[in-house]
């Protein structure tokens, strides 16, 4: 049975709680299929945050030489890394549709018991809840 993750589990802090279970003192054969999921995971989460921009630059407001404008609080400063959004409805259809991409992995989910583990965190385990059987 393969691995399904849907792209709204997957981030950069879903590849760093599998690195940090890696680390841990888990069993070879876990450690080896961990590191080929990893792989295929690294994969995805890169073309997702590729789309992510791509969208977002799609419809984030610009000047007429194609910079961002920034939006601007009460006092008229700039909202560091705020952006203006042209259409937010159109915006976010396009991202609710790419975070309900479910990707496949060819992996059979691992039974948490084979991991033998005496300790993780929470944090990462519920990141990586898809994972496991």
């Amino acid at each position: 049975m393969s691995i399904k993750v849907k792209n709204s589990q997957l981030s950069n802090e879903t590849i760093q709680s599998l690195n940090t279970l890696i680390d841990l003192d888990i069993n070879a054969s876990s450690a080896f299929r961990l590191a080929r999921i990893i792989k295929e995971l690294s994969s995805i989460v890169d073309d997702k945050l590729k789309m992510e921009k791509k969208i977002l630059d799609k419809w984030v407001s610009k000047d007429e030489s194609g910079n961002i404008i920034r939006p601007k609080d009460e006092s008229g400063n700039e909202v560091e890394g705020g952006v203006n959004i042209t259409n937010v409805e159109e915006f976010t259809k396009e991202m609710t549709s790419l975070m309900d991409i479910e990707n496949e992995i060819p992996y059979d989910k691992i039974k948490f018991e084979e991991l033998n583990l005496v300790t993780a965190k929470v944090k990462d385990l519920i990141k990586l809840e898809f994972l496991f059987d």
